[in-house]
C-alpha cells in the first residue's frame, strides 16, 4: 500500500519493489498449477481454469500488484501463438473487469492505480475496473454501531459481503497491507484513534483486539475469511509477528490453515523512504485456507539476486528451504529453525528452568528527554549541580560482553531524589532553561496534565526501585548482534535501552553471565530467541524464557567467570588469554546443558551465516 511522500513512514504504507511482486505472483502461480487449478497445456485449458479463478488484492495503492498479476496473465497468453490475437485480447480484458478485485482507502490513489493499469495495458480503460472500490478493508458497517455515524464515515468502511456480492471468496488473495502499531499510532493519529476505538469494541473484531498488535494482523484476518476453500493468501509483511507476544491471537488463527511458505527477508532492505532504505524486517508468508497436512517450508535469509531471478533460479530456492512440522506451531511464539532437534535436546539435557525463575528480569528508566537529564561528568561539574540528586549512567553502547564501559561514564539528573526543586538551585536553573522541552511531546503533555508527573519528573519510573536497591546487577543493550551481558557493580542507572538482570541468590551473578556470554547462549538466542534483522532483541519477555540449566555443579563456571573478569579489568595485553579462558567457558557451558560443544560452534557457523 502507499501513502504519499512524508505521510508513508507514519502511516507503514510504501511502494512494493517489482522483483518482489514478481516473485510473489509467481510462486503463487506455481502452487496454482501444481495444485491443477491453473492448466496451461492449451489454450482452451487454459482460458478455463483462469476464468475461474478470482483474485483480491485489499490494500491496492497503486496496483503494482494487479499489474504483475496482469503482465504474468499475459506473458501466458503470448506462448499461444497460434491464436489469434484479437480472441486473446477479447480473453484478457475480460479477465481484467471480472476476475481481479481490490479496495483502496483513498480515492485519489485508486485513481492513479486505474491509471497506471490502462497505461501498461492500453487495452484497458481506467473506467473498466467495477471491481476496485474505495475503502476500508478492515472496517465493516458495524462501525456506525460502534462508533458516531459522522466518525463512522470518516474510516470509509466497506462491507465486503455487499460490496463484492455474489462474488463472496477469492482464490487469491495477493498483497502488501500497510504496517504500524495500532497503540502507538492512535496518540498520533486522528483516523488511527477512531480505527483503535473500532477495533476494540467491534462485534467482528474485539474477540482479536490487541492494543499493541498491529494493522496488518487485521487485513491478515479479514483475508483468511474471505478466502474460498483452498484458495491462497500471500502478504509481504513485518516478520514481528512470528514471535511476537501481542501476536498470539493471530498465531492461533493462521495455524489453523495450511502455511504452505515462510520466507524471511529480515537480511534484504526491501523498502525506500525519500531514497533512503527503511529498517523494516520483512517476510512474505503464503497460507492455504485448508486443514493443515504438510510440512511449512522456510528459509532465511535470502539472497536478493535469488528473488530477482526467481524464474531462472527456481531450483535454488528450493534447495533453501527447510521444513518445519506444523504440528509444532501454535499460540506462543514460533521457533522457525532448522536446528529444533538441537534446540529441544539443549532444554531436555540440561533439565532447563526459565532464567525469570532464578532472576528478576526488567527494563531501564524512561527519562522522555534523555539528552536534557543525560550528560558527561565535566559537565555536571561545569555547570556545578549537586551531587544529592546526580546518579551514574550507562547507555547500551557502555555496556559490553562480561563488563561495563566505566571510563566514559555519564552522570544523570534523578528527580525522583528531588523533594522541593527550590532546594537545589543549580539544577533548577538548569532544568527552567530547558523547560520548554520537557513540557513538549504528547506523552509528557498527558502525563504532566493529568498530574502523573512534575514538568521535571522522568516519563515513567519503572523499575525505579531495582536500580536504588541493587549496587550489582547484569545489563543487557536491548539490542545487539550478539549476546553482550556485562556485570556493573557501581549502582549505574540506566534507560529503556538497556535491561538489567538480578539473581536472587548471589553466587547466580557469575554463574549467570557465563551462561549467558556463551557461544551456546549465542546459538540458542539466535535461533529461539527473538530477532530483528541481524540484530537480537533482548527484550524482557524473550529474556525471561533463556533456558538455564538445573544444575548444583556451578564451581567451575563461577571460578571461569570470575577469572576472566579479572584478566579484562587488570590485564592489557589480554586477548590470547581472555579467548582461551572464553574457550572453557565455553566446553564448560556445553556441559552443564549436556551437549557436544564442537557440535554447537559448527551451528554457529551455520547461522551467523545464513
Amino acid at each position: 500500500m502507499i501513502e504519499h511522500q512524508g505521510n508513508k513512514k507514519r502511516t507503514g504504507s510504501f511502494y512494493t519493489p517489482s522483483f518482489v511482486v514478481d516473485f510473489m505472483i509467481e510462486r503463487v502461480f506455481n502452487y496454482l498449477t501444481e495444485e491443477n487449478k491453473l492448466i496451461t497445456n492449451t489454450y482452451n485449458y487454459f482460458q478455463k481454469s483462469l476464468g475461474e479463478l478470482y483474485f483480491c488484492d485489499p490494500s491496492l495503492g497503486t496496483g503494482n500488484f494487479v499489474i504483475g498479476i496482469l503482465k504474468r496473465v499475459w506473458n501466458e497468453l503470448k506462448k499461444f501463438k497460434d491464436i489469434k490475437q484479437d480472441e486473446k485480447n477479447t480473453f484478457f480484458k475480460n479477465f481484467s473487469e471480472s476476475n481481479i478485485y481490490g479496495i483502496e482507502l483513498k480515492p485519489d490513489v485508486l485513481d492513479e492505480c486505474k491509471e497506471r493499469i490502462s497505461f501498461f495495458f492500453p487495452m484497458l480503460s481506467s473506467n473498466s475496473f467495477a471491481n476496485m472500490y474505495v475503502g476500508n478493508s478492515i472496517v465493516n458497517n458495524d462501525s456506525f454501531q460502534v462508533l458516531p455515524s459522522e466518525e463512522a464515515q470518516q474510516l470509509n468502511p466497506l462491507d465486503w459481503k455487499k460490496t463484492f456480492h455474489p462474488r463472496n471468496s477469492f482464490d487469491v488473495i495477493i498483497g502488501n497491507p500497510p504496517y504500524y502499531n495500532l497503540k502507538k499510532m492512535e496518540l498520533l493519529d486522528k483516523n488511527a484513534n477512531l480505527l483503535f476505538k473500532y477495533l476494540k469494541q467491534s462485534k467482528t473484531w474485539k474477540q482479536f483486539f490487541r492494543s499493541s498488535s498491529d494493522i496488518y494482523y487485521y487485513f491478515i484476518l479479514q483475508s483468511l475469511n474471505y478466502l474460498s476453500n483452498d484458495g491462497l493468501l500471500s502478504f509481504i509483511i513485518p516478520n514481528y509477528w512470528v514471535e511476537n507476544k501481542y501476536g498470539d491471537i493471530l498465531r492461533e488463527q493462521i495455524v489453523k490453515n495450511q502455511i504452505l511458505e515462510f520466507l524471511d527477508l529480515s537480511n534484504l532492505n526491501i523498502f525506500k523512504d525519500n531514497g533512503k532504505w527503511l529498517n523494516v524486517s520483512t517476510c512474505i508468508t503464503t497460507i492455504q485456507k485448508c486443514f493443515p497436512t504438510r510440512n511449512v517450508k522456510v528459509v532465511k535469509n535470502i539472497p536478493k539476486t535469488i528473488l530477482e531471478n526467481h524464474k531462472r533460479r527456481k531450483s535454488t530456492i528450493d534447495k533453501l528451504f527447510f521444513e518445519i512440522d506444523q504440528a509444532n506451531l501454535g499460540k506462543e511464539k514460533w521457533v522457525l529453525s532448522p536446528h529444533l532437534k538441537l534446540l529441544k535436546q539443549i532444554e531436555d539435557k540440561g533439565k532447563c528452568i526459565k532464567l525469570e525463575q532464578l532472576a528478576q528480569v526488567s527494563q531501564g528508566l524512561s527519562p522522555g528527554v534523555k539528552e536534557i537529564f543525560v550528560m558527561t561528568k565535566s559537565n555536571s561539574e561545569r555547570l556545578s549541580l549537586e551531587k544529592e540528586a546526580l546518579v551514574p549512567f550507562l547507555t547500551n553502547k557502555d555496556v559490553r560482553e562480561w563488563i561495563v564501559n566505566n571510563e566514559n561514564l555519564k552522570i544523570a539528573i534523578l528527580p525522583s531524589k528531588i523533594d522541593d526543586l527550590e532546594n537545589f538551585p543549580n539544577i533548577r536553573q538548569y532544568l527552567e532553561q530547558n523547560k520548554r522541552k520537557l513540557e513538549q511531546g504528547p506523552d509528557r503533555q498527558r502525563l504532566i496534565k493529568s498530574n502523573k508527573i512534575r514538568w521535571f519528573d522522568f516519563s515513567v519510573y519503572r523499575n525505579l526501585k531495582i536500580f536504588m536497591n541493587h549496587q550489582t546487577k547484569i545489563m543487557v543493550p536491548y539490542r545487539s548482534i550478539h549476546p553482550r551481558f556485562g556485570i556493573d557493580e557501581n549502582g549505574s542507572f540506566g534507560a529503556t535501552d538497556i535491561y538489567v538482570i538480578i539473581p536472587k541468590l548471589e553466587e547466580d551473578f557469575y554463574f549467570l553471565l557465563g551462561i549467558l556470554n556463551s557461544d551456546l547462549m549465542n546459538f540458542w538466542y539466535s535461533e529461539a530467541g527473538k530477532r530483528k534483522g541481524k540484530m537480537l532483541e533482548f527484550f524482557s519477555d524473550p529474556l525471561k524464557k533463556i533456558p538455564i540449566p538445573g544444575t548444583e555443579e556451578k564451581d567451575i563456571l563461577i571460578y571461569l567467570v570470575k577469572e576472566i573478569l579479572h584478566k579484562i579489568k587488570n590485564s592489557k595485553k589480554q586477548d590470547y588469554e581472555v579467548k582461551e579462558i572464553k574457550n572453557k567457558i565455553n566446553q564448560e557451558v556445553a556441559k552443564l546443558y549436556g551437549v557436544d560443544y564442537s557440535l554447537i560452534a559448527s551451528k554457529l557457523v551455520t547461522s551467523s551465516d545464513i
